[in-house]
C-alpha cells in the first residue's frame, strides 16, 4: 500500500472515529447535565433546552481537543507518521512540520532506460558498423566476451566467417 492510500485510508478511519467521538462526548454531557437537573431539582423547560445547547456546543469544542490528541497518540504509538504523506502529516497534525522533518525523504524514482535504447550508444552501432557486422553481431560478441577465451574466439571467427559468405552471396546477386 503506498503512502497516498494510506493517508487516504488513515483519514477515512479517523473521520468515523472523530464522529463517533463527537457523538460519545456530547452525550456525556447531556447525561450529566440531565442528572445535574434531577437532583437540583429543575423544572424549567427552558433552563433543560438552554442546557443541552450548551452541552452541544461546549461537547464539539472539547471534541476538537480529544480528537487531536488521540490523532497525535494514534500517530506516535503506531508509528505512522513514516507512512503517511509528509504534506498531510505537516498539514493535519499538531506540530506535523516537526513531525515532517523527522521523516526520511523519499528518494526520487529515476527511469533506467536498458542499453539497447540509449541514442549514443544506437547512432554508433547502427552509423559506426558495416551492415554485416549488424546482422551477425560479431562486434557485441567482441566487447562482450574475453579475448584469451578460446571459445569465443572460434564463435567470432564463425561469425565473420558467415559474414564474409553472406556479403559474397549479396555481392553475387548484385553482380548477376
Amino acid at each position: 500500500m503506498n503512502k497516498n492510500t494510506f493517508t487516504l485510508l488513515f483519514t477515512l478511519v479517523s473521520t468515523v472515529v472523530n464522529i463517533i467521538l463527537t457523538v460519545a462526548t456530547i452525550a456525556l454531557l447531556a447525561v450529566i447535565f440531565m442528572v445535574a437537573c434531577k437532583m437540583l431539582g429543575c423544572k424549567d423547560g427552558n433552563v433543560i433546552y438552554m442546557g443541552l445547547l450548551v452541552c452541544f456546543v461546549v461537547g464539539m469544542f472539547l471534541n476538537f481537543y480529544f480528537f487531536s490528541k488521540l490523532t497525535v497518540w494514534a500517530v506516535k504509538k503506531f508509528n505512522l507518521a513514516p507512512k503517511l504523506n509528509s504534506s498531510f502529516v505537516a498539514r493535519q497534525l499538531p506540530d506535523g512540520a516537526k513531525f515532517a522533518k523527522e521523516l526520511p525523504q523519499e528518494k526520487k524514482k529515476k527511469t533506467v532506460m536498458p542499453q539497447s535504447v540509449l541514442e549514443p550508444e544506437e547512432e554508433e552501432k547502427w552509423n559506426g558498423a558495416s551492415p554485416t557486422y549488424q546482422n551477425f553481431g560479431i562486434d557485441e560478441l567482441k566487447r562482450g566476451l574475453e579475448k584469451n577465451n578460446e571459445e569465443a574466439q572460434a564463435l567470432i571467427k564463425e561469425r565473420e566467417e558467415e559474414a564474409r559468405a553472406w556479403e559474397e552471396s549479396k555481392k553475387g546477386k548484385s553482380n548477376g
